[in-house]
């Protein structure tokens, strides 16, 4: 097994086959710089990896294969969080994983659920709504569209703010790997900037 795993095929097994967490502190002797905590999937880890070449904001990162209704996924990152220490902003992403979860239904009140977890575990820090990457297959593009129509939503009823890395992703499909899912370097780029650009730090 090499790298980042990702179930290509729809499952009814609550856990992938292979269950992954990447997780990083960014220059951890930087007390003062802008530093983010970024909680998504292995787009979020590529984002990160990128960004972090260049002097700036810090991309701590909380990247994982966990379903939403993980009953490990928040200790787990409630852990991290506390070794992170602070942060100036949080990103929450979670759309590629979990496709045992039906979209309309169980991933809406799991979601919702997880957004009230992260509004009380970092109150008083701003909470941006990731919207979930295009993937080039049909089938499953469909549940990324409807993913994040429930993200959208719930993101409306709390009143947070909304990183569209969908739009940019649709608008740069050239820059996808041959897997469909994951990004050139320049295709991450494309992320990181919009992160930037919306985060306006």
């Amino acid at each position: 097994m090499d790298g980042f795993t990702f179930e290509f095929e729809d499952r009814k097994e609550k856990l992938e086959t292979w269950e992954w967490d990447n997780v990083m502190i960014n220059h951890t002797e930087d007390t003062q710089g802008k530093r983010l905590l970024y909680i998504g999937d292995s787009i979020s880890c590529g984002t990160r990896g990128v960004a972090n070449e260049k002097q700036g904001v810090h991309f701590d990162g909380f990247g994982t294969s966990k379903a939403l209704d993980n009953p490990y996924f928040k200790p787990t990152l409630s852990l991290f969080a506390r070794q992170q220490g602070r942060r100036d902003a949080v990103l929450f992403n979670n759309g590629l994983h979990g496709w045992h979860l039906d979209d309309a239904t169980e991933y809406k009140e799991y979601y919702e659920d997880f957004v009230k977890y992260l509004l009380e575990e970092f109150k008083g820090t701003p909470i941006y709504i990731v919207l979930t990457t295009y993937y080039s297959n049909e089938k499953r593009v469909n549940r990324v569209v409807a993913r994040n129509e429930v993200a959208l939503e719930i993101a409306k009823k709390y009143d947070l703010p909304v990183i569209d890395l969908y739009t940019v992703s649709i608008n740069n499909k050239d820059l996808l790997t041959e897997d469909g899912v994951h990004f050139t370097k320049a295709g991450y780029e494309k992320l990181e900037e919009k992160i930037l650009e919306t985060l306006n730090f």
